[in-house]
């Protein structure tokens, strides 16, 4: 019962075997040395995704430039990233180390998706193994890099809805998908469609000033 994690205060170039930390789903140690500090992450999520059995937390460079930044990657844009990962990338509110609530918050996001982003943190992967959850993390990654590369670019071009609709049936014939993902897509287009409709009277007027300014 339970899951293996690496000790606290250890490079992972020497843990060996031996030094990995048995504990339960409560964080009580089984067996080994201390657990890390950030352990109630791992925790909300194996608590969360019964159908996951790894978690990775990483600083990976670019992917920890937008959790710094407290900058999500909007809406995914590059096709084979929408079938792997899925169609948004959350950005987790800062979590501070040993916070009680730490797992309980953790775990709400991880049934929204396989990979997070955590603000000011890096980012969290789950997968059937560690495999699965190690190349999701990569995947994550090389989108975040390449996401960073587009803006001098002007940004990302945005897929068209028909085609985000059919990659994401791929993804769910592939058996991919976090338990609430489809309930985080309906309320990002709610939440863009609200901001559009926000925004669109506040064009309308500055329109009106302009035209009526050259008059």
């Amino acid at each position: 019962k339970g899951f293996w994690i690496t000790p606290t205060a250890v490079s992972k170039r020497v843990c060996a075997p031996n030094t990995i930390v048995h504990v339960d789903y409560d964080g009580k140690v089984l067996n080994g040395k201390r657990p890390p500090s950030e352990i109630a992450l791992h925790l909300g999520g194996y608590r969360a995704r019964k159908d996951q059995n790894a978690v990775i937390h990483a600083h990976s460079p670019y992917a920890s430039a937008y959790s710094l930044a407290q900058k999500d990657l909007g809406e995914v844009a590059m096709p084979e990233v929408v079938v792997s990962l899925g169609s948004y990338i959350p950005m987790v509110p800062l979590i501070l180390p040993k916070a009680p609530e730490a797992a309980d918050v953790l775990a709400k996001w991880a049934m929204k998706s396989d990979v997070l982003l955590l603000a000011g943190n890096g980012a969290l992967a789950f997968g059937a193994d560690l495999e699965q959850a190690y190349l999701r993390l990569e995947v994550l990654e090389h989108y975040a890099r390449i996401a960073i590369l587009t803006q001098s670019l002007g940004g990302p071009h945005q897929l068209e809805a028909s085609a985000k609709s059919r990659l994401l049936e791929l993804r769910a014939k592939a058996g991919l998908g976090a338990p609430e993902e489809q309930t985080l897509a309906t309320a990002r287009v709610v939440e863009t469609s609200n901001i559009a409709s926000a925004v669109r009277p506040l064009v309308a007027e500055e329109l009106k000033k302009i035209l009526g300014g050259n008059q």
